[in-house]
């Protein structure tokens, strides 16, 4: 895992300085424009959600046949230009898609949603741009290059948006001009990602159509037809949170969920940054039948996200009345609401992280055909969830029902994996890392308040992580993160012996 490694470190870092620019954004501009960044956070899910039919499949096409395609010499047989003709086709399909149901859609929602009903034009061009730079994104990281593109793609978007609600909320601009801004910056990241895969050298633009043979074009039509209707099926399910509220509720409501979202996306940092390094992984693995490979590394990814993702939430949750207590007294009594949209956020992610690559492993195997069924039933019962709940009992209904869908979805993955490969990403340790994260966030939460939600941050934060983390390191749970650490101590202080040596 060392390219892995490297990728994953470099790309946590940038999205650990994300996030920091993200949770200041969160805290200090986000609620005073909690209706204007509603509406443009549900414009933006509305291009995640339609990425695999606007892309035909293109985003996953890309890592699960890379290795049948790859050839330096010959341009990797013109996979490149193949890739941004599914977008194109997947592009005008969707827009016919979209003429079909826009006018019943903004009619249901201008009632409750005026502002998303009149600025919905404007997720066209963004979705589209939201899309090849995707596509891009996971062209380059078979190449195990992430860092850059996660620049362009992720980090970029940290700062241009709340620059631009910040002028929103000072009135030197108008929503109008701030949605149009957007769209001006996904143009931008889209032209910059392919200078970078220039200046990479493997933007290769020519076709090689002979190399598409009718077996070949029968295993990719096969393909992209489950992808890009599994793919939005499983969006659906497990994304579609914003978008539902937006839909559902009010436009502030979308916001308050939007601001405790981004909070819980803490927790993906791990995600984003594994997820990014071992897809290319796995596909060369199952290419090649290496199931000895794929399941050290499909057992390694989930104790490592695991432990990560239960460092970052029990931390997090412990700590979670005075993190509020940050917001601006005048939206404190709003933004309360947001608290259990983070725990049911945070467990959503705990849960994907705690299954590792089992969706990879499906994605990129011969057997993918087999979690359509599971997709579209997790997807029907997130919108039914939706329905019902969000009515009933107010926006959090939304992360309830996405919390639902996709425990369901991941233990039909967990199970699928193991009935076709023998493989499960589930160790003993997998039970004593749940174990002491329970129990330690059982000792942390008896610790007392102040009343200074500064200082009750570390206290109880920073003691949960301390006892957790030395739990972690001392009885060995990740090999991967107790060498990391020893590798951490080792460069902190130049003259102490390595430890692996």
């Amino acid at each position: 895992m060392g390219v892995i490694r490297r990728q994953s470190i470099k790309h946590s870092a940038v999205n650990l300085i994300g996030l920091s620019v993200g949770a200041l954004s969160t805290f200090l501009v986000y609620p005073h424009v909690r209706q204007e960044y509603g509406v443009i956070q549900v414009l933006l899910q509305a291009g995640l959600l339609g990425l695999p039919i606007l892309s035909l499949g293109a985003n996953t096409v890309a890592i699960r046949f890379f290795p049948k395609f790859r050839d330096e010499s010959v341009g990797n047989n013109g996979f490149l230009p193949l890739l941004m003709a599914l977008c194109g086709l997947g592009f005008i399909l969707s827009l016919g898609l979209a003429a079909i149901f826009w006018e019943p859609y903004t009619s249901s929602i201008s009632g409750r949603s005026p502002l998303i009903a009149a600025y919905l034009p404007a997720a066209i061009p963004i979705a589209f741009f939201f899309t090849v730079s995707t596509v891009l994104y996971t062209y380059s990281a078979n190449f195990k290059r992430i860092v850059i593109p996660s620049l362009l793609l992720d980090f970029s978007q940290k700062l241009v948006l709340p620059a631009l609600m910040i002028a929103v909320w000072k009135e030197w601009i108008s929503l109008y001009h701030a949605i149009w801004g957007m769209v001006l910056h996904s143009g931008l990241v889209t032209m910059a990602m392919i200078v970078y895969l220039k200046k990479l050298g493997v933007w290769h633009w020519k076709p090689n159509w002979k190399f598409l043979t009718p077996d070949l074009r029968k295993e990719m039509g096969a393909y992209i037809a489950f992808w890009s209707l599994g793919g939005f099926a499983l969006l659906v399910a497990s994304k579609s949170d914003i978008f539902a509220v937006g839909s559902l509720s009010a436009e502030s409501a979308a916001g308050t969920f939007a601001i405790a979202t981004a909070l819980a996306a803490i927790i993906e940092i791990p995600i984003k940054s594994l997820y990014s390094a071992s897809a290319s992984s796995v596909a060369e693995y199952l290419a090649k039948n290496d199931l000895e490979e794929l399941g050290k590394l499909y057992k390694s990814v989930s104790i490592n996200l695991l432990v990560a993702g239960a460092l970052l939430f029990g931390g997090m949750w412990v700590a979670i009345r005075p993190i509020f207590g940050l917001f601006p007294t005048d939206h404190s009594g709003e933004m309360e609401a947001g608290i259990w949209v983070f725990f049911f956020v945070g467990l959503t992610r705990l849960v994907e992280m705690t299954t590792g690559l089992n969706n990879y492993l499906v994605y990129y195997s011969p057997h993918y055909r087999y979690a359509l069924i599971s997709l579209s039933t997790c997807a029907a019962i997130t919108v039914g969830l939706n329905l019902w709940l969000i009515p009933t009992i107010g926006f959090y209904g939304a992360a309830i029902s996405t919390l639902v869908s996709v425990t369901l979805y991941n233990s039909f993955s967990v199970w699928l994996i193991w009935r076709i490969y023998r493989l499960f990403p589930f160790t003993r340790n997998t039970l004593v890392s749940i174990f002491l994260a329970l129990a330690t966030v059982f000792i942390a939460m008896l610790i007392p308040e102040t009343g200074l939600p500064v200082a009750d941050m570390i206290i109880k934060g920073g003691s949960y992580a301390l006892m957790f983390a030395f739990l972690i390191l001392r009885l060995n749970i990740s090999p991967d993160i107790s060498a990391l650490w020893k590798l951490t101590l080792l460069k902190l202080t130049p003259g102490r012996k390595n430890p692996v040596e």
